[in-house]
């Protein structure tokens, strides 16, 4: 039987797309929810507005993105993702404002950059979402920023509408040697599901480090080391037994 392979790939992002449209479309299919707790708000980031902040912010911690199976360490690659994940209908990333902290560089924001997170998975078939990447401005961590970031967006996927969307479960990955991001899955009242051997193939970034495991000679890989995945799930029976009194004490928290 013939057949044909009219494959292509898609066309490269080219620099003068780097920073999306204008105005800018974050391209969601679900509804853009206004989060905020006490402390924190989360927005959709916006690369004209909120790129060069995050780009100083990371500048000289680029070592937190080690364990990540995507290359952030060049604002050149970090806004190659951003357009990717735009173009995604199924992806909305976030940008965190910490209402605590003013900053005078940005008035309107009613505070300060602290960080990035995405929501992967906007499908109603399945009803399932998953957090990621997580990323915490250096000067941020080890404040409510992880906790109440993270809370806002379980709230957001597992309450009622109208509330939220109803879904049935939130999941989170991280390498197994990322003790940070799966401590705070932890935290945040996630459960272990199990680990995926060989998730990802890590990427070269010129001039940084990756860390996982080296795989065979002479494999697709040409060299690229491996990760083993953590999986973690929380779904909405969780939810309602103890995740949502969980997330409320961690916005209560005092930090």
């Amino acid at each position: 039987m013939a057949f044909v392979n009219n494959y292509t790939p898609e066309p490269a992002i080219l620099e003068n797309e780097l920073y999306g449209p204008e105005p800018y479309d974050p391209n969601f299919v679900l509804p853009i929810p206004e989060l905020s707790t006490n402390k924190l708000r989360l927005i959709p980031f916006i690369p004209r507005v909120h790129a060069a902040a995050y780009i100083d912010g990371i500048r000289g911690h680029e070592s937190i993105f080690k364990y990540m199976s995507i290359a952030l360490e060049h604002p050149t690659d970090f806004l190659r993702f951003v357009e990717e994940c735009r173009r995604d209908k199924n992806v909305l990333l976030f940008a965190a404002i910490d209402t605590t902290r003013p900053d005078s560089n940005h008035p309107g924001w009613e505070g300060s950059l602290a960080g990035l997170l995405g929501l992967f998975g906007g499908d109603k078939t399945g009803l399932v979402t998953e957090i990621g990447p997580a990323i915490v401005l250096p000067a941020f961590q080890r404040t409510h920023v992880g906790s109440h970031t993270v809370g806002l967006l379980l709230k957001y996927a597992l309450e009622l509408p109208p509330s939220g969307l109803g879904f049935r479960k939130v999941k989170w990955t991280a390498s197994t040697i990322n003790d940070a991001s799966n401590n705070l899955a932890k935290r945040m009242g996630f459960k272990l599901e199990g680990v995926l051997r060989w998730k990802f193939a890590l990427p070269v970034v010129e001039g940084y480090q990756k860390l996982g495991k080296e795989a065979r000679a002479g494999d697709a890989g040409d060299g690229l080391l491996g990760t083993d995945t953590t999986v973690w799930g929380l779904c909405w029976d969780d939810w309602e037994e103890s995740g949502r009194v969980l997330v409320e004490r961690a916005f209560a928290r005092i930090v």
